[in-house]
């Protein structure tokens, strides 16, 4: 009843704020449009413009380890320093993007966290409809409780680095464009203390993704673009798994067909469907129906929806399973009750079955915001969120989080 009670409660939230009228701001959600007012100015260095800001929160979280029972809460103050910089040019686009995340628990100081991230964009303009894209990000983060693969016998939460990068080069044709790509990401884990003494070196989950990707599009009309798309991947782990001695490798592919739309800029985005397999060495392969969806609905010019779904074949570190077919699905709705003024609610969920075991989990999140901007400088956010998992074969439990936060720009 409880449960049921919450998502009632989030409904009406959200439909409180839905007005009837579909007059609206072109191609971008309510949280995006431009407030001159409001919009900090930035610092101008030549031809990049830089934007420092810092976060200062504190969060109440009911139950810091994620357990069914004998639950435990604790107060977080958070720290989050971050430098935007972004190129002003005429042609070609460059941008940096660097910042930390602290998280300090005043009693159980073994959760503390520090995450960080280096991010790299550019795209380097070739010809009137052709260009070059890249990304390139190094970041070092930690796994939260109640996620699927952390333990409760770690003393800590797990930390690992992670290093990405992509290129993509687009080109058109007239009516006729393709994207061709490539990507990689390495995740590397450090070692965790356990509870009961000694520490877990995690080393069985490094390991190395390659993809390569290939989409055409047509211009029906200017406002829907069918496409064809393609994937491929190679997953390649450093070590065996400890507990099956069996390596994870594996590859993979997806392909499908989808269109690309927009309605009058009021109503945007894309939908596709296919097929995708990921075939393991020694473990049960993954396959299935292929398909998602983005959409964003400027119901009014205050009133924002964004919505997304999508299947997936992801990684586990769980003995016997060899991968997970997961379906993650989100909900955000945004509104403008004054010009300085946002409130809005968001729901996520993930559907996750995992292959060569009997296990299926559901996790669930919901909650609303509040964002008030006092001027172009600083802002104000209040948030809760009530998370929970549902599983057939591992703990579920319910967590709930209250966030203040203080975010000064320049």
């Amino acid at each position: 009843m409880y449960r049921k009670g919450l998502l009632l409660l989030c409904i009406l939230f959200v439909l409180g704020f839905l007005p009837g009228t579909s007059a609206a701001q072109r191609g971008v959600p309510v949280t995006e449009k431009p407030r001159p007012d409001y919009d900090a100015l930035g610092i101008r260095a030549g031809g990049f413009v830089v934007k420092p800001e810092l976060t200062l929160g504190m969060e109440y979280n009911d139950n810091i380890y994620a357990t069914r029972s004998s639950t435990k809460s604790d107060w977080i103050t958070t720290i989050a320093p971050e430098v935007d910089i972004s190129s002003n040019w005429n042609r070609h686009a460059l941008g940096l993007n660097t910042g930390i995340t602290a998280g300090l628990y005043s009693s159980e100081s073994d959760e503390n966290y520090v995450d960080g991230r280096v991010l790299l964009n550019g795209r380097l303009d070739v010809l009137r409809e052709s260009f070059l894209m890249g990304n390139f990000a190094f970041q070092r983060l930690h796994e939260e409780r109640g996620a699927p693969d952390a333990v409760a016998a770690w003393d800590e939460p797990a930390i690992f680095y992670s290093t990405s990068g992509d290129v993509a080069y687009y080109h058109g044709m007239g009516k006729v464009s393709v994207t061709a790509g490539a990507g990689f990401l390495n995740l590397d884990y450090q070692k965790v203390d356990l509870a009961a003494g000694g520490s877990d070196r995690l080393r069985d989950r490094d390991r190395n993704i390659y993809n390569v990707n290939a989409r055409i599009a047509y211009e029906l009309t200017p406002d829907v673009q069918p496409f064809l798309t393609t994937r491929y991947n190679w997953r390649r782990y450093d070590k065996a798994d400890r507990n099956v001695n069996v390596r994870r490798d594996s590859e993979g592919y997806a392909i499908g067909a989808g269109t690309g739309f927009d309605l009058g800029g009021v109503t945007s985005g894309e939908i596709w469907a296919g097929y995708m397999q990921q075939n393991y060495d020694n473990l049960k392969n993954v396959s299935g129906f292929w398909y998602g969806t983005s959409l964003l609905w400027n119901v009014t010019e205050m009133t924002s929806v964004q919505a997304g779904i999508e299947s997936s074949v992801k990684e586990t570190a769980t003995t016997g399973a060899s991968g997970i077919d997961g379906v993650d699905a989100n909900l955000r709705i945004d509104h403008e009750l004054l010009r300085n003024l946002l409130v809005g609610a968001f729901l996520n969920y993930t559907h996750d079955t995992y292959k060569g075991i009997n296990r299926t989990d559901q996790y669930f999140t919901v909650g609303p915001r509040v964002t008030y901007l006092w001027n172009r400088n600083l802002s104000a956010e209040m948030a809760y969120s009530h998370r929970q998992r549902d599983s057939n074969r591992a703990d579920d439990f319910e967590q709930n989080r209250f966030s203040v936060a203080l975010t000064g720009k320049f």
